[in-house]
C-alpha cells in the first residue's frame, strides 16, 4: 500500500494499491485513525502512518472489495474509494 497524502477537503488519507485491474485509490478518514489511536493511546503525525501500516492488510481489503462492489465490515466500512 502507498500512502499518497492528506486531502484536507475530505479530511482522510489518500492510499493506493495495485491490483490486477489497475490501481485502485481510497481515503481514509482522519475519524477513524484517530479512534484507533485513542484505543492505543498514540499522539502525532507519525502515529497515523504508523497505524496505518499496522493496518494495511485490513485496508488493502476493504479497498478491493470496495472496487468490486461490496460492502466491507466495520469499522473499514467508512473508508471510500476516491471517486465516490
Amino acid at each position: 500500500m502507498q500512502v499518497l497524502g492528506r486531502d484536507s477537503a475530505r479530511e482522510a488519507i489518500r492510499v493506493a494499491i495495485g491490483g490486477p485491474d489497475g490501481r485502485i485509490v481510497g481515503l481514509v478518514p482522519e475519524t477513524l485513525i484517530a479512534q484507533g489511536l485513542r484505543l492505543t493511546g498514540g499522539h502525532g503525525h507519525r502515529t497515523a502512518y504508523e497505524w496505518l501500516a499496522a493496518h494495511t492488510r485490513e485496508i488493502e481489503d476493504t479497498l478491493r472489495t470496495c472496487a468490486a462492489g461490496g460492502r466491507p465490515g466495520a469499522p473499514f466500512d467508512r473508508i471510500v474509494l476516491e471517486e465516490e
